[in-house]
């Protein structure tokens, strides 16, 4: 009798401890990706990290994924090679700051030096209403007078 009662103590656990990974797994499965266009307005600055503004539509800006409107400032940039004499490969990190949070997004940038490049992205983290953030695309960048402006393309999800 005690070897019954112990398979169906070990089979009520089984069954316990898969039903609680279910309900933690399945909300987080069941997130869809929203789409999202963000457009940043960054000012070089000789003295210190590159700043700037930017603007947010699309999908996860109506489902309060990330906010509309906001400020960054780059974190790090380090050159990784010159490619044919003609291109550059640039790693920067941005900081996305929200008036409920910060994100971080890396850019892996393909440049040109004519200024135009093109990018991935990936979402590192983030504080307050950013911390789940997660998400990637792809972008483009347009040289201005003070700086550039980049295009991010991509999917978010919390």
């Amino acid at each position: 009798m005690r070897t019954s009662n112990r398979r169906a103590r070990a089979t009520l656990a089984i069954v316990a401890v898969t039903l609680s990974v279910l309900g933690v797994v399945g909300p987080i499965a069941a997130a869809t990706p929203q789409n999202v266009t963000l457009v940043s307005s960054t000012i070089f600055n000789p003295d210190g990290p590159n700043y700037g503004t930017f603007v947010a539509t699309g999908d996860a800006v109506d489902q309060g994924l990330i906010c509309a409107t906001g400020s960054f400032v780059d974190t790090f940039l380090a050159f990784a090679g010159y490619e044919n004499g003609k291109s550059v490969q640039i790693t920067v990190g941005k900081t996305y700051t929200c008036p409920d949070g910060t994100f971080f997004v890396k850019m892996q940038i393909h440049a040109n030096f004519d200024g135009t490049e093109v990018f991935t992205w990936i979402v590192l983290g983030g504080t307050g209403a950013y911390t789940d953030l997660r998400g990637s695309g792809q972008g483009s960048t347009v040289p201005n007078s003070v700086g550039n402006v980049n295009t991010f393309v991509g999917l978010l999800l919390h």
